[in-house]
């Protein structure tokens, strides 16, 4: 239709985008927002230096159309004290029509950086205590259009 770089291509995209939106909106079919939980999070490794995490977030598309997410981050909080952002592996994932995913998350945390009641606390996980976390963070869809916030606490321990 247009070139690639031309502004009338970005300017059809973010007119046609809404126009798409409210027809389905008008068709009975509303796009809704995916929903964002946290099925795993987990402690991949543990050293002198660095504690290693792995978050998995389970994404759930209720549309009857394919979405891509993009822009995925979250930040992790232990003992309400922030840690960290969680990178995704994947910058961009597809979200099957009707259908869900499993978006695994890495974090690396120098011990340095925890606070000395939190690192004493590493110890207590030993004897299967936990350390309350806390996860905020967001994906966009729609071509950059909408922002899908999310949050989620727990407690945090090893797995045997």
């Amino acid at each position: 239709m247009f070139p690639a770089r031309s502004p009338l291509s970005r300017l059809a995209r973010y007119l046609l985008i809404p126009l798409l939106l409210a027809i389905a909106g008008c068709s009975g079919g509303a796009l809704k927002k995916p929903s964002i939980a946290l099925t795993e999070l987990r402690i991949s490794e543990l050293s002198r230096e660095t504690l290693g995490l792995t978050i998995s977030l389970k994404v759930d598309n209720p549309n009857p159309v394919e979405l891509t997410l993009t822009d995925i981050r979250a930040d992790l909080f232990l003992t309400d004290a922030p840690v960290g952002k969680a990178e995704s592996i994947q910058p961009r994932v597809t979200l099957p029509a009707s259908g869900s995913i499993t978006l695994p998350m890495r974090l690396q945390v120098p011990l340095k950086t925890l606070p000395d009641a939190l690192r004493k606390s590493l110890t207590a996980l030993a004897g299967g205590g936990g350390i309350p976390y806390r996860i905020n963070g967001s994906v966009t869809t729609f071509n950059g259009l909408l922002d899908v916030p999310f949050s989620t606490t727990g407690n945090l321990g090893l797995r045997r």
